[in-house]
């Protein structure tokens, strides 16, 4: 075991780790983006059910534009690329729903590469130990 070894097995590990933080960030923009198309969800069933017309339009920093609403069957939905179209509410909850099978997926998979990558941290951890013990034996 020669001091190269031990600093290519540490390069290594710091790797992982970049990497362990990179997927963790990624897994929280997607249970971010979950929570935000559950709130969606429940945004549309309370205006599909609503008799109200009045409503209040955010606008940002907490300020809010007071409305009515005059046409709750259609809505205005992004499909990407800065488009977006008009579609009913029920092709909005399709699209709503797709999104959140897309981002489930996502982070499904975010996750099984971050137990994957913990475990190979987990391996390198005894051998770096190893060969430190050995080179401090050593010298």
């Amino acid at each position: 075991m020669t001091q190269t070894q031990l600093q290519e097995k540490m390069l290594q590990y710091q790797m992982l780790e970049e990497k362990f933080k990179a997927l963790n960030q990624r897994r929280e923009l997607f249970s971010m983006k979950l929570v935000e198309i559950e709130q969606t969800n429940q945004a549309i069933g309370e205006v599909e059910k609503s008799k109200e017309t009045d409503v209040f339009v955010p606008l940002g920093s907490s300020v809010f534009l007071p409305g009515k609403l005059n046409k709750k069957e259609k809505m205005i939905v992004g499909i990407g690329a800065d488009i977006a179209v008009e579609k009913n509410v029920e092709e909005v909850k399709k699209v709503i729903e797709d999104r959140r099978k897309t981002l489930e997926n996502g982070l499904e998979t975010v996750q099984s590469n971050m137990l994957q990558i913990a475990q190979q941290m987990q391996s390198l951890e005894p051998e770096i130990q190893k060969m430190l013990t050995k080179l401090q034996k050593a010298g």
